[in-house]
């Protein structure tokens, strides 16, 4: 098990070390939050808003010192980094605004002498387990409809970054929140455990790796606690004969690049109509060659390190494995860096379908590229996977697109776009990437006791 240990993963340097959490600091936790929650809910929308808002304009005005530490403790690109506090205040300001009208009471006359109200109640304290790769979009996105449904929050962050995480937890004490109501927990599996096991704790949500999940999801249901998992993708990207190759070339790589390879809904499998495949590869390889590896802090870095270095040990194996099965890389890049967790942008073809690379999530920039003639094989090539989490389709004939996407697999299909997250909409995956939804009303709702409610006159 390893502690919580923030290590820059662009110099290698150790950066701060902290504790578990304690079983005897967990109890005072969790009764300070049943505490806090008591209180939290009895306030109205408005008055739940107002630390919201606060903490979207301390989102906002810290955003350089919070995308500052993103890149140190986990090698996001500063600008990415940037981007994703601001989306986050986003977030803030967004349910700020519409958490009331969303959870409105839904009245149905059902004849002329019964009335039924559908009314959305908090639950209690949830335990949140989040990762690492979006150290404050991951637990916000999840932790602010958490709170204006009127719920309380225990948040484990990933031990890689616990200098976020108690950033944000600053954030969260400035902004003039219940104490209590949002507490931050550097628990191990142990701890974790014996969380959900608790009265106390109404239900989970994880966002993590599909062993994580399996692991949360039987406990909790060990327990009749509610859960909501996100886990991993293997998202195709499936470019058809007529799309339009420049704009989707450029989609495409920042779909499997950004934040370094490591996002659940990059595009990591590219599906390519084979009539255009010659073109669109030689495009894809210009533009690989272009990235330039370095320090995320500067610049004109456009790939910066893998986050841990267990994790580039991970996918170093799960390529050189899926060489040696008949795989071939078509592309690496040839930049060398003299330390850090970096790992090169990298093409794989003629990947073997009982491979790693064909079975497994590769989270890091690497593509695996593979070639269709019908809609039909690539529907079925698409959907030859145990994830279901995103995917996307690029063509000029959109009804063709959406014929497709009604057959693909997966809890989101983004057409002529990539697979991104919108506050607006739910976010989620089906098979191995999860269930329930994210953000969005369904987010909002998601730990909400759906009471009904029923009037004789």
């Amino acid at each position: 098990m390893r502690p919580y240990v923030s290590i820059n993963p662009t110099t290698e340097a150790k950066l701060q070390e902290y504790p578990f959490t304690s079983k005897t600091q967990a109890e005072l936790m969790l009764e300070k939050g049943k505490l806090a929650y008591h209180q939290w809910r009895n306030l109205g929308f408005n008055e739940r808003a107002e630390p919201i808002l606060k903490l979207a304009d301390l989102l906002k005005s810290n955003a350089d010192d919070l995308a500052k530490m993103v890149s140190m403790e986990m090698g996001k690109l500063f600008a990415h980094a940037k981007a994703e506090i601001l989306k986050s205040a986003t977030l803030c300001e967004y349910y700020a605004r519409h958490s009331e009208e969303l959870l409105q009471p839904e009245m149905t006359q059902v004849d002329e002498s019964h009335e039924v109200s559908i009314c959305y109640e908090p639950m209690g304290i949830v335990l949140g387990i989040f990762p690492w790769n979006f150290p404050y979009w991951q637990i916000l996105r999840s932790a602010v409809p958490i709170l204006m449904s009127g719920n309380g929050i225990l948040v484990k962050p990933a031990p890689n970054v616990p200098q976020c995480s108690l950033a944000l937890q600053n954030l969260i004490d400035q902004s003039g929140f219940p104490s209590g109501i949002y507490q931050t927990i550097f628990a191990d599996e142990k701890l974790v455990s014996e969380l959900i096991a608790d009265d106390r704790i109404a239900g989970t949500t994880l966002t993590g790796s599909e062993a994580a999940g399996s692991a949360v999801a039987a406990q909790s249901g060990k327990h009749i606690k509610h859960s909501v998992l996100e886990l991993g993708g293997s998202d195709p990207l499936i470019v058809l004969n007529d799309a339009k190759l420049d704009e989707t070339i450029q989609q495409a790589v920042f779909a499997r690049f950004q934040n370094n390879g490591q996002s659940c809904v990059a595009a990591k499998r590219f599906l390519v109509q084979r009539e255009i495949a010659e073109l669109f590869t030689q495009k894809l390889i210009a533009e690989s060659e272009k990235l330039i590896l370095g320090d995320p802090q500067l610049a004109e870095t456009q790939i910066g390190p893998l986050a841990r270095k267990d994790l580039l040990e991970l996918l170093t194996n799960q390529v050189n494995d899926t060489v040696q099965s008949g795989a071939n890389i078509l592309f690496q890049s040839s930049q060398k860096t003299s330390r850090g967790f970096f790992y090169p942008p990298t093409i794989l073809t003629n990947i073997p379908k009982g491979s790693r690379a064909y079975q497994e999530e590769l989270f890091g920039p690497v593509i695996g590229l593979y070639l269709f003639d019908t809609d039909k094989e690539a529907i079925a090539l698409a959907n030859d996977t145990k994830f279901g989490l995103g995917a996307s389709i690029y063509s000029t004939d959109l009804s063709r697109a959406k014929r497709m996407a009604s057959k693909i697999e997966s809890g989101m299909v983004y057409i002529n776009q990539i697979v991104k997250s919108d506050v607006r909409f739910p976010f989620g995956g089906i098979k191995k990437s999860g269930y329930g939804r994210e953000i969005g009303s369904f987010g909002l709702k998601s730990f909400c006791n759906v009471k009904s409610v029923w009037v004789k006159g």
